[in-house]
């Protein structure tokens, strides 16, 4: 597979939109190919992005080979391409790998048609600024971002899982103990924690039907905690799903995980991640 290449463009703004109600997905605007723009989900979970089977048969693209993929939902078959350009807004990355792969389901659970999924080797280059309630992303080059006095907000360290799973790893606290090791994955709608962790917190689950989490939707239980904290940003009386998925993800990214912190959480925030610097920001 080939290595992508930067193009000359540093920064952009895009508006994005949230699909499936209470439980949703950030949906942003991806231009293939200088063919577009085409909805994909926004997912820092997810390691290759992905296109969807009808957008990769309309743009002509190609599969080179195929492997077997990992989900929340479980295995999924993968097939192998690149294409020659990937945008957001004004930021272009050309000559990128990506997985073909069915979306259809998660498209079904959120109510939109999904046309790919952007991960980690589109976004591992740049500073990305969430904005929930302006529904707006800023994607800027860190190195020709100037910032004027201290940081706003929360900032902690951050790093990757693995190359191959490179989940966001932060510590967090839950109910004012840890801290625990969990990822930050803007593909998740409703923040999980392990069965381990719920057990040691002794916590009462209750059923709560569908969610989706890692681009993919499953049943889960839930519970309620009485704080989450991520630095200095904690809310109160938290609910988390309780995901026996963890295990299974903990395994293929090589980290032992306690939970994800989902957009039930981050949505109360400005949320800013600093892939080249490592950093992680609340505001």
């Amino acid at each position: 597979m080939s290595s992508a290449t930067l193009a000359a463009a540093t920064s952009g703004t895009v508006r994005f939109r949230l699909a499936g109600g209470a439980q949703p997905l950030i949906l942003v605007p991806v231009r293939v190919n200088d063919h577009g723009p085409f909805e994909f989900i926004l997912d820092t979970g997810a390691g290759t992005s992905l296109l969807a089977p009808e957008l990769a048969n309309s743009l002509a693209v190609k599969s080179i080979g195929s492997k077997q993929g990992h989900t929340a939902g479980g295995a999924v078959d993968v097939l192998l391409a690149n294409v020659d350009s990937i945008a957001l807004g004004d930021v272009r990355r050309e000559n990128i790998d990506v997985g073909i792969t069915d979306l259809s389901m998660i498209g079904r659970a959120v109510g939109a048609q999904l046309d790919g999924d952007l991960g980690y080797n589109f976004l591992k280059h740049f500073r990305l600024s969430l904005d929930f309630h302006a529904l707006e992303l800023r994607v800027h080059d860190p190195c020709r971002v100037e910032q004027f006095g201290p940081p706003r907000g929360t900032e902690l360290s951050m790093r990757l899982a693995h190359p191959s799973k490179p989940l966001i790893l932060i510590e967090t606290f839950v109910s004012d103990r840890g801290p625990f090791q969990f990822a930050i994955d803007t593909g998740t709608s409703t923040t999980a924690i392990s069965p381990e962790l719920a057990r040691a917190l002794h916590l009462q689950p209750f059923p709560f039907g569908a969610a989706t989490t890692g681009g993919a939707q499953i049943q889960l239980t839930a519970a309620q905690v009485s704080s989450l904290r991520v630095g200095r940003a904690e809310l109160r009386d938290v609910h988390v799903v309780i995901g026996e998925f963890l295990a299974m993800l903990s395994t293929v990214a090589g980290a032992k995980l306690d939970g994800i912190v989902g957009y039930n959480f981050l949505r109360n925030y400005k949320v800013v991640i600093d892939y080249p610097n490592e950093s992680f920001r609340l505001e």
